[in-house]
């Protein structure tokens, strides 16, 4: 699934859960000696957006103590090497993986992986690492805006994430799976994703 020595956590709505928090916390003996960059790319209002904030205060309370906003699309060449966790806030998947792909982002996240880190994607973030998006754009679609022709994932990892998913858009998506003869993982707001030597854990 991965091949690395890294962790991804792809999840819905972050850290918000307990559950989820723990087991990000039970990754760092020592929080402090870590670097963080929450990427606010995808955001609405950036590194004002009120759940970027929350991310930040979120990370204080666990004990890290060096945090950085990061907007790939102000920051094409912005360098990644000496942070431990990078978290990429939702928003508009477009958006997000059209930037990420200007800055050449995906290095950075398998950098990040090579090295031991770990990578935390919120809803777009979790979907950009996968092999394609194109279930933002079928599946409670994302406005495509930005005119993003080619819908290419990261293929960090196979998985094809269905972040919020509720009840609601489960026939949704079967008419998707079925369309593409794909399996698309779906993760409600307290679910993640944890993926760590090549297995697949859901946390919740």
């Amino acid at each position: 699934m991965i091949m690395n020595t890294g962790k991804l956590l792809l999840t819905s709505t972050g850290l918000s859960s307990e559950n989820i928090a723990k087991r990000f916390q039970s990754f760092f003996a020592d929080p402090g000696s870590q670097a963080v960059a929450i990427v606010t790319t995808a955001a609405e209002g950036k590194d004002q957006n009120k759940y970027s904030q929350l991310a930040k205060k979120q990370f204080e309370e666990m004990g890290f103590t060096k945090i950085d906003f990061v907007d790939l699309e102000a920051e094409l060449d912005r360098d990644f090497s000496s942070y431990g966790v990078i978290y990429v806030c939702g928003g508009n998947t477009f958006k997000l993986l059209k930037f990420a792909r200007e800055a050449n982002f995906k290095t950075s996240i398998e950098n990040l992986l090579s090295r031991g880190g770990v990578y935390v994607g919120v809803s777009a973030g979790s979907i950009i690492v996968g092999p394609s998006i194109n279930i933002a754009n079928e599946v409670e679609p994302d406005p495509n805006d930005i005119g993003l022709e080619d819908l290419t994932g990261f293929n960090i990892t196979d998985l094809i994430i269905l972040p919020h998913y509720s009840p609601e858009v489960e026939e949704e998506t079967k008419v998707f799976e079925k369309k593409y003869n794909v399996i698309v993982e779906r993760l409600n707001n307290s679910q993640a994703a944890l993926l760590e030597n090549g297995e697949k854990i859901i946390v919740e």
